[in-house]
């Protein structure tokens, strides 16, 4: 057993160290951004309660992120294939780190609110950058490993991330009383991480040129921008007049549910376990990095669902099994029940997304995958934006167990109708490589 985990993981290890500098560059890009980002999500919430913000008040704060994230996610599918990844990555981690500055600094509400729509926009770049700079930086033969790599990255990131995040209010509290303080001293801090990324991904070369190739003068010349610039919109109309609608629209609507569900007691899990449980900062630090393991053994025992049930019946079966540990965050107040629900639902739930994703491309043509994909991010980051709304005036007026309810409710609805549209559609089995692991 050790010795084939052992030999899997060298694979692993050999492939990324012989697929490019590129790669290695993105990986290491993405970890920065990816730490960083897990610190300022993991403390932003009570940062803004330290404020004085109210749970209605940092509910519109969490929706415009994600409003912004929705109107940037079919724009960002269309800029990967007519910009280099490198200006984009380089110009998003900038952008990421002066907007997570410009949060822990703003203390105006609509100051804060606009900011927040474009951290979203911002934010959803990089979420979106694996697909395709995997597919146009890696060999066939190493995408797989490459895929599973990135996911495994953010994964680890997020772990420490979040351990490192919980950690540093108590640290800045040996030069300060202040809540508030030390909250947004901590926010600093993720800023500075997540500029780090900016470095790795300058470093990245252009495709098919060396690091002192220039570009050839012609590429700027003014007719020759303008019309290439011409041709990707007209290429990206005509692409999406022939996309197959009514294939899309089903796969949206079940993805809609789930993101209405999980938009409304999801971004406030933190504050969740703060008010029902009086946990520090420390503690709820600890308690999400122990999630994001049971998210990387969710995501390990995908392939083997998919193989055992299917893609349609595994996405269907894991949406259903999590609804119970949903129940049980909103009806029990005993703390081990509770932190195994919140464990076991976001296991399910992370097991659930690459078995959707997966389906989802398959299903569609191989030209339709990068707007089938965004399509995706844009229906559930609306739905999150509207549910995040209505779950801070909920969890304001109600506490956190109406949410949860509806939430579950919410699942329950996306998997009868994901099972109606899809049960009789004949799957095949399409390579890892084709699909993009979800943030």
């Amino acid at each position: 057993m050790h010795r084939a985990l052992g030999s899997v993981v060298r694979e692993y290890v050999d492939q990324v160290r012989h697929s490019g500098r590129n790669a290695r560059l993105y990986l290491a890009g993405l970890f920065l951004i990816g730490f960083g980002q897990s610190i300022f999500s993991l403390l932003f919430n009570l940062y803004l309660r330290a404020l004085g913000f109210s749970d209605a008040g940092i509910g519109q704060i969490i929706s415009k992120i994600s409003l912004g994230a929705a109107v940037a996610a079919i724009p960002a599918a269309f800029l990967f294939r007519s910009t280099a990844a490198r200006v984009i990555l380089v110009g998003a981690g900038a952008l990421c780190a002066a907007i997570s500055l410009l949060q822990a600094s703003l203390t105006e509400p609509e100051l804060m609110l606009v900011v927040a729509f474009v951290s979203g926009m911002a934010l959803t770049v990089y979420r979106l950058s694996i697909a395709p700079v995997v597919m146009s930086e890696v060999a066939e033969p190493a995408r797989p490993f490459l895929f599973s790599a990135a996911f495994t990255v953010l994964v680890f990131a997020a772990i420490l991330g979040s351990a490192i995040g919980g950690f540093l209010p108590h640290l800045f509290h040996l030069l300060t009383p202040s809540d508030r303080l030390a909250l947004r001293w901590s926010l600093f801090i993720s800023a500075a991480a997540t500029l780090l990324c900016v470095i790795p991904f300058h470093r990245m070369q252009h495709p098919g040129r060396t690091p002192s190739g220039p570009e050839p003068p012609a590429a700027f010349a003014p007719g020759v921008f303008v019309e290439r610039r011409l041709r990707g919109a007209w290429r990206q109309v005509r692409d999406l007049a022939e996309l197959d609608w009514a294939l899309n629209l089903k796969l949206v609507a079940p993805a809609m549910l789930i993101g209405l569900g999980a938009g409304l007691i999801i971004p406030f899990l933190n504050l969740y376990f703060r008010d029902r449980f009086g946990l520090s900062e420390g503690s709820i630090g600890l308690l999400f990095s122990a999630m994001q393991a049971f998210m990387v053994a969710g995501n390990l025992f995908g392939p083997a669902v998919s193989r055992r049930m299917g893609l349609v019946r595994g996405v269907v079966v894991t949406q259903l099994l999590s609804v119970p540990f949903m129940v049980a965050l909103a009806l029990s107040s005993w703390f081990p029940l509770v932190a195994a629900s919140f464990f076991l639902r976001s296991a399910l739930m992370n097991m659930n997304q690459p078995l959707s994703s997966h389906f989802a491309m398959e299903v569609v043509p191989k030209r339709d995958h990068a707007i089938t994909n965004s399509l995706l991010s844009l229906s559930w980051y609306l739905a999150w934006s509207v549910s995040a709304d209505v779950g801070g005036v909920l969890i304001e007026r109600k506490g956190y167990t109406e949410p949860l309810l509806i939430a579950a409710a919410l699942y329950v609805a996306a998997s009868v109708l994901y099972w109606y549209f899809f049960r009789n559609v004949e799957e095949g089995r399409m390579p890892r490589a084709e699909v993009e692991i979800p943030s």
